[in-house]
């Protein structure tokens, strides 16, 4: 069999590899290369549809072709310009369709590529009203694996930037004056995801930068996908003079090199004027000076009360009094006693028929160890049930009784026939009774604790006065170490020196460095409700509407009694009073103590109709203990609200998408500083609603976390 491929074609893998069956007139087949890709690395699918030429001129209309949808991964058509290829089989020629898509994996792993399908139809014979038979194919099932790039050589500023890369640098004006911005624009381009390459970090030391837009330019035209992704930053120069503008590093991983890049763009210069004899001109009169921020750094608060130990001690110890007192005034039921030996020894005495040796000797032997606590020895050796019986106080006479008695019973129970003897058969019950009342009558009394040690009985059961002691005893220690756990600092010192800088340089009109040292004390103290108000006014100065509203939301979930938060939460465009984005209207602290409030005073009550001696069960205690939980329920929806754990903020620029894919539908464009709840995520996409019945996808790179001040995990 001779296989050829002509054209250009011999480029594309699938027309070259894939099996061709020459008794199929249609063959579909698909091919994934590479099939081990690092992540950000693009791997290539395509598909072939082999039609054979005889068949070729029955097909009335094109054949189906349905792409397959892979997870976890970003996909791109491309769309290269080629006629359709060729291939020789033997003696049958194959004209080859090809298409072909580009996919990045965005995580390590293993990623499964389901099978396309192609549906055509073919008449059943030559005429032009013949019937049609359709046929559907399926292509392999790949699979494609994603590797983390290594640790090995990786720069300490990298990004995560992947592909084959360039970067430029440009500044829109070479001569400035102090305070006037320039825009500076770094463009990073090359092949690799476009979409995903990170923003550059730049430093200019002489100039405050503001990250402004972001544009991409996407080149799906060729075998592999490249283009140019721009970033804009505001810079306003702080002194004047001919001023460098420093080189740009940009580490990336190169994965067909497979090792560490850095591109850098070229140093500059620019030459800024001074600004005051433009001061005049450039200042606007009725610009809005800028909103106050806090200046007293009160650290974290002291945990409320519900977080503590003493909280569940206390509640459980409430309704104890109650109990107590309920089971004081409940009268006690005497337990019926069960019958001793020796009331059974009297029983079988006066028994008819005469009772039997063996039972009437068990009995006796029984009812003597209950009283004495014989020895085993004392039944077996001649004389030892005597001695025994003479040192509890027993006379001779009446040991020497008992002694004899129990040869006699012996006798009886184990002989040869075992009964007693004729001279003993009618009395032996009554004879055994009258010798063991005879040694009881003698014997001395015994002690109260051996008696009841002997019963096993134990002291008894605690009194109700021991039970409240230690349950009062139980709730101080509790309360007191929730007490003690209030009194930690409630700071560090260097969350403080950090707090003093924020305001140094809000003052000096440095918004962007006030807003990055308020959001390291945040970092230090996360549960400072000062350094989350303040970073957001500091980005809000800075024009960042997005961290601004992160710092308004969370400062004003961990305090929500603050006015400032809620006036200027009002400033931003996106609506911050929804159902979603709508700050807690109540503590999550004082719900929590009036539910504790109700449920102690449903116990005092309890405790004090227990103590009348009325009943406990009524409709007032009732009342309050339903109160106490309608207040707990409303505690935790108001915890969860302040928590904000699976809430959000946009970023500038976002969009909202009907499905996890850049060319799925766009349902909406959405404004920075909207706050969502974040339902799932999928590979770098999450799943969102937002007030106004609004839902769909968007990039989890453009979402803050509210609860974390980061990246969205979910």
């Amino acid at each position: 069999m001779v296989v050829a491929v002509l054209g250009f074609a011999a480029q594309l893998l699938v027309v070259t590899r894939a099996p061709l069956d020459t008794t199929q007139g249609v063959n579909f087949h698909a091919v994934l290369v590479p099939d081990t890709v690092y992540v950000g690395q693009q791997a290539t699918y395509q598909v072939g549809v082999f039609i054979d030429d005889q068949l070729r001129l029955r097909l009335r209309r094109n054949p189906e072709f349905v792409p397959p949808d892979p997870q976890g991964m970003l996909a791109y058509e491309l769309t290269a310009s080629r006629d359709p290829a060729t291939r020789r089989v033997g003696h049958h020629v194959f004209e080859v369709h090809v298409f072909e898509r580009a996919f990045f994996p965005l995580a390590p792993g293993r990623y499964e590529v389901p099978s396309a399908q192609l549906a055509y139809s073919l008449p059943l014979s030559l005429s032009f009203f013949s019937r049609e038979e359709s046929h559907t194919l399926l292509a392999e099932s790949l699979a494609v694996v994603a590797r983390t790039p290594p640790l090995a050589g990786r720069p300490a500023d990298y990004l995560g930037a992947v592909g084959d890369l360039r970067v430029a640098a440009h500044l829109d004006s070479t001569a400035a004056r102090v305070g006037d911005p320039m825009r500076l624009t770094v463009s990073v381009a090359g092949r690799g995801d476009v979409n995903l390459f990170p923003r550059p970090a730049i430093g200019v030391a002489w100039a405050s930068t503001v990250p402004a837009q972001e544009r991409v330019r996407l080149d799906t035209t060729t075998d592999e996908v490249r283009g140019t992704k721009e970033f804009d930053w505001l810079v306003t120069p702080r002194d004047s003079g001919r001023l460098a503008v420093p080189a740009i590093r940009y580490p990336f991983f190169n994965p067909y090199t497979e090792r560490y890049e850095i591109a850098a763009t070229l140093p500059d210069s620019v030459r800024v004027a001074p600004g005051q004899l433009a001061q005049a001109d450039t200042l606007r009169v009725d610009a809005a000076p800028p909103l106050p921020i806090r200046t007293v750094y009160r650290g974290v608060p002291r945990p409320p009360l519900y977080a503590s130990p003493g909280f569940l001690a206390i509640a459980l110890a409430g309704p104890l009094p109650a109990l107590l007192l309920s089971a004081r005034r409940r009268p006690r039921r005497r337990a019926r006693r069960p019958a001793s030996a020796a009331d059974l020894l009297r029983r079988r005495a006066k028994s008819h028929p005469p009772a039997d040796a063996r039972a009437v000797r068990g009995l006796f032997v029984r009812a003597l160890d209950a009283r004495f606590h014989l020895e085993p020895t004392a039944l077996t050796n001649r004389g030892a049930l005597a001695h025994t019986l003479r040192r509890e106080g027993v006379t001779s006479h009446t040991a020497e009784r008992a002694e004899a008695m129990l040869a006699t019973l012996d006798a009886a129970a184990f002989g040869v026939t075992g009964s007693p003897a004729p001279e003993f058969a009618g009395d032996v019950g009554a004879r055994a009774v009258t010798v063991f009342d005879a040694v009881m009558a003698e014997a001395r009394p015994m002690d109260a604790r051996v008696r009841a040690a002997r019963r096993g009985s134990g002291s008894g059961p605690p009194s109700s006065g021991t039970l409240t002691a230690i349950a009062l005893l139980a709730v101080a220690l509790a309360g007191g170490g929730a007490w003690a756990s209030t009194l930690q600092p409630d700071g560090a010192a260097n969350a403080r020196r950090e707090f003093a800088a924020g305001i140094a340089s809000y003052a000096s009109g440095d918004y962007a460095s006030a807003s990055a040292q308020f959001a390291a004390v945040t970092q230090l103290a996360p549960g400072a409700p000062d350094a989350w108000v303040n970073a957001g006014t500091a980005a809000w100065a800075a024009g960042d509407t997005s961290d601004a509203v992160v710092g308004w939301q969370r400062g004003g979930r961990l305090e929500p009694g603050a006015r400032d938060v809620r006036a200027r939460l009002a400033l931003v465009r996106a609506s911050q009073d929804g159902p979603i984005a709508r700050l807690p209207r109540v503590p999550a602290p004082w719900t929590a103590d009036v539910a504790l409030l109700c449920w102690l005073s449903a116990c005092a009550i309890a405790a004090w109709r227990a103590s009348q001696r009325r009943p406990v069960r009524t409709v007032v205690v009732a009342s309050w203990v339903i109160a106490a939980v309608v207040a707990a329920w409303i505690g935790v929806r108001s915890d969860e609200e302040a928590a904000a754990v699976h809430l959000a903020v946009v970023a500038p620029g976002a969009t909202l998408h009907a499905a996890p894919a850049l060319t799925a539908e766009r349902v909406s464009r959405l404004d920075a500083g909207d706050v969502a709840l974040v339902v799932a995520t999928q590979g770098v996409w999450t799943d969102v609603r937002l007030d106004g019945d609004r839902e769909g996808w968007i990039a989890t790179a453009q979402l803050t976390s509210i609860a974390r001040r980061g990246p969205v995990i979910y």
